[in-house]
């Protein structure tokens, strides 16, 4: 996958939530410009803060558990409020849940601003 410097052109949402797709450009001065598509598959949650002008510096692979702990409050208010897809009665059970259905959590992490995370089963290149 490439990502690291690549800007967020944008990312897509499709599959009623399933599916999403971020389009990455690599493009300096005095550079080609390179274009890179990540696609992550079978979506359980997500959530993206400051996408404009972000410029992607990591996406890395974590332990559901830990995402849990560092977002526990938000997720359980955001299934109050909004309801949270596959949730099961509260968080633990939840995160539980998610790990025995082999999904897989990645942050994704940017030089400005962008930061997110995404709980799904793959990712890989669209």
């Amino acid at each position: 996958m490439r990502y690291h410097d690549y800007h967020l052109k944008k990312y897509e949402v499709s599959d009623r939530g399933e599916t999403i797709t971020f389009h990455l450009v690599y493009g300096y001065p005095e550079e080609e410009t390179d274009d890179s598509y990540i696609n992550f598959s079978n979506v359980a949650l997500y959530n993206f803060s400051h996408t404009t002008d972000a410029i992607i510096t990591d996406i890395e692979e974590t332990e559901i558990s830990e995402l849990m702990q560092e977002y526990g409050n938000e997720i359980t208010e955001w299934n109050r409020m909004h309801g949270v897809r596959f949730w099961k009665e509260n968080l633990q059970n939840y995160s539980h849940w998610l790990e025995s259905e082999d999904y897989k959590a990645w942050r994704i992490v940017s030089a400005i601003g962008f930061y997110g995370f995404v709980i799904a089963k793959s990712v890989g290149n669209a």
